[in-house]
């Protein structure tokens, strides 16, 4: 991407958050949409990516899926108006679920249910007005014209420019969306200190890892993924891709690890050495894994998990920064990455294909 072309995105979609029209918080999931959409799938060969609005649905789901619980003692409301009608929804299916989006998605008539009705209110709402800046459109993302079987395409270079700025722009939409939440009159009362309400947006439902643990605690042999060495004690579940640089809580990107270990890596990325390990491990054993977290109950997508991999080391080289080896151990980024995941070049090319829900 030209320096002149990101600088002109990053323009617009600054002045869209700044003055674009807010009455719910829709116009953040979506534009957090698109940007994990364009980091989990491949681009056209001319750098366009066309998107169904069930992948937009399916993202509205996850994000608000923990957002559709109390918090504290009442469930926030999304809408200036009253309360968002996907966080109905949600909360509707996530109480008949026991809380579990795993649950859900293993019952195919429930969850294929829930995507049609959520795809049908971004149709609806979001999707048409959210590229109107004060009284005048600013089609930079898609355009409306090119809308055909329930896709929307994103113009070339905008994929690119979502994957190179990806944690800048989550960090904007996500100040945004804390924002729009304060402005709610009816939130006032049971809102408190900001961070707070960040960990609880959007930060990690912990209890719903346990079965993670275990699972991969019995599949390591109860040996640290980083040292190697056996864990006495309860261990750590560890994101392999970090949370803070790609938050997914997916069953391949998980690693069982020393509380040690984990703690040493923190947020950043690991050296080539574990990234051969993970690829044979979580990449290569992937459909043993999923098949075992497909028993249990647990979310999984190898294909997604290692897309997000490839953009992460990606970035990660691009970016100059340093591989986590041990405590106080770092390795270079370089080409080495593509080697430790098996691939020679980036996977991010792809001819379009037919929806898979036509």
């Amino acid at each position: 991407m030209k320096g002149e072309d990101g600088i002109q995105f990053l323009r617009q979609f600054q002045e869209l958050l700044s003055e674009g029209g807010f009455v719910a918080t829709y116009k953040f999931a979506l534009l957090q949409a698109l940007a994990n959409l364009c980091v989990e799938k491949a681009s056209a060969l001319d750098g366009s990516l066309r998107l169904h609005v069930e992948d937009l649905a399916e993202k509205f789901i996850e994000y608000y899926w923990n957002q559709a619980r109390p918090f504290r003692r009442e469930v926030l409301l999304q809408n200036l108006s009253g309360q968002a009608e996907v966080v109905k929804l949600v909360q509707q299916y996530r109480d008949s679920s026991g809380g579990r989006l795993a649950s859900l998605q293993a019952s195919e008539h429930d969850w294929l249910r829930l995507r049609r009705q959520v795809a049908n209110v971004i149709v609806k709402m979001p999707l048409w007005r959210l590229q109107t800046v004060g009284n005048r459109e600013n089609e930079f993302l898609y355009r409306r014209g090119e809308y055909q079987e329930r896709t929307i395409r994103l113009l070339p270079g905008v994929p690119e420019a979502f994957r190179a700025f990806h944690p800048l722009l989550s960090g904007l939409i996500r100040g945004a969306w804390i924002n729009q939440i304060h402005r709610i009159r009816a939130n006032w009362d049971i809102l408190g200190p900001g961070a707070e309400l960040e960990e609880f947006l959007f930060g990690i439902d912990r209890s719903s890892l346990e079965g993670f643990r275990q699972l991969l605690r019995d599949h390591q042999a109860s040996e640290c993924f980083y040292c190697g060495r056996r864990v006495q004690g309860r261990g750590d579940l560890d994101h392999f891709i970090p949370w803070s640089r790609y938050p997914i809580d997916l069953g391949h990107n998980f690693v069982f690890a020393h509380t040690g270990c984990n703690n040493a890596k923190r947020d950043h990325l690991a050296a080539v050495r574990h990234l051969e390990r993970w690829r044979d491990q979580n990449l290569d054993e992937g459909r043993a894994l999923a098949q075992l977290f497909q028993e249990n109950g647990l979310s999984h997508d190898l294909e997604r998990t290692q897309l997000i991999a490839q953009w992460a080391y990606n970035q990660g080289q691009a970016s100059g920064t340093r591989l986590w080896i041990r405590h106080g151990e770092f390795e270079p980024c370089d080409y080495r990455w593509r080697q430790a995941l098996g691939e020679s070049s980036p996977p991010r090319l792809a001819a379009e294909e037919p929806s898979p829900y036509a």
